[in-house]
């Protein structure tokens, strides 16, 4: 029975830290998708955008996989998240801690 509770709590805090993602793949797994189709970049520099820390963005690339439909892998979200950040949002890596 504990095996089974600290597997779900495992799991449970998985998505709360993040890992340092590959932006060169990000970009290719971004360009590939249909991330624009919904889109342009003016969403990742608008001054009142809506995704303000490295947590929130990690949050809406999960929506956005789930609603593209994309199924990536944790790694590669953590790729996308990695090659936004780089690009336009500019959050300081200190807050992945």
């Amino acid at each position: 029975m504990f095996r089974i509770i600290l597997a779900a709590m495992t799991l449970a805090f998985a998505g709360t830290t993040f890992a340092a993602g590959d932006p060169a793949n990000g970009a290719t797994l971004f360009a590939a998708s249909q991330c624009q189709s919904c889109h342009g970049t003016e969403v990742f520099v608008s001054k009142d955008r809506k995704v303000k820390s490295l947590k929130a963005l990690d949050a809406q690339v999960r929506l956005c996989d789930s609603n593209l439909n994309t199924n990536w892998f944790d790694t590669e979200i953590h790729d996308v998240v990695a090659y936004l950040n780089k690009q336009y949002y500019k959050f300081p890596d200190s807050e992945a801690q």
